[in-house]
């Protein structure tokens, strides 16, 4: 377990001793905070025979069947795709009514689950009014914002965030030691997981590009380049737009006048509408303007 997940793990054991544990939690927080290694070995731990403080032994039948993704009574919904429909709701509901085939819980993840449509939602509500005994749903999310109030008032909520302390900076240095090298990844120790992810998927050199692009040449950039490393995944627009977002804030601390600090973000939440508003959206064109913009009012 990560060590900034354990005193989260030592709660939830503390909660199932007493026999407290909510039947539905809602696990939230920005993305590389370890969420779903949180849920999934919660669920472990509940559908482990000789679990002990929410720890899995390992080397039981139940164990066993998690380590190699057959447990019967685990369900992890897909979240692959845009949306989580109806369908895959609805067969929570078929799951959780029967009887557990290892006789012990039954457990069930929900990934991203801002992604359900009004239907989903409908259908989980559904389900989550009629809990079964020794049924848990975790529903996983980057925050509480895109999730119904209905579905909130039924979750046991949990936010998920990393302090950024010395075993955390032990762990960043074993696992991503290479990604510390980098000058934003300051802006991302609190997200270990998804700075050791960047690492492992050879993405570090393209991020620190964008970073330079606002940092370092202060928007004085080859656009063509930008617009091959930012077409490739829309993560990448996410990480420019932030990079933008925190110099303009550092600019403000320097004395950018507000009326062209208020003129630079519009201009960046009209370039951020228009990439999802705007389908075969031209980037060069978006982006060259977006830049213009910031060049000038920074100058």
């Amino acid at each position: 377990m990560f060590p900034w997940l354990e005193a989260l793990v030592n709660q939830y054991a503390n909660q199932h001793q007493q026999h407290r544990l909510h039947h539905a939690h809602l696990l939230y927080g920005e993305q590389g905070t370890g969420k779903r290694a949180l849920a999934q070995s919660l669920c472990e731990a509940l559908l482990c025979e000789k679990s002990v403080n929410m720890q899995p032994c390992g080397h039981c039948k139940g164990c066993k069947l998690n380590q190699a993704g057959t447990h019967p009574d685990l369900m992890v919904i897909s979240d692959e795709g845009s949306s989580i429909g109806v369908d895959a709701i609805r067969a929570i509901g078929d799951f959780i009514v029967h009887s557990a085939q290892q006789g012990g819980a039954k457990c069930v993840i929900v990934p991203n689950a801002q992604r359900m449509t009004v239907a989903a939602s409908n259908a989980l509500l559904k389900t989550l009014e009629e809990p079964n005994n020794a049924c848990y749903i975790w529903l996983l999310a980057p925050s509480t914002a895109n999730l119904p109030a209905t579905i909130l008032s039924r979750c046991a909520k949990q936010q998920v965030n990393v302090v950024v302390e010395p075993r955390v900076l032990g762990w960043l240095q074993e696992h991503a030691g290479e990604a510390l090298k980098y000058e934003f990844s300051g802006m991302y120790q609190s997200q270990p997981l998804l700075l050791r992810h960047w690492q492992e998927n050879d993405e570090l050199e393209k991020i620190q590009a964008l970073y330079q692009t606002v940092y370092n040449e202060q928007m004085n950039t080859d656009e063509q380049k930008l617009v091959d490393i930012l077409t490739q995944n829309s993560q990448y627009i996410a990480i420019f737009r932030l990079f933008i977002s925190q110099y303009l804030l550092h600019k403000s601390y320097q004395g950018l006048a507000f009326d062209a600090l208020e003129r630079c973000n519009a201009q960046l939440k009209q370039f951020s509408e228009h990439l999802v508003q705007t389908p075969g959206i031209n980037m060069t064109l978006a982006l060259s303007q977006l830049l213009r913009v910031l060049k000038q009012e920074l100058a």
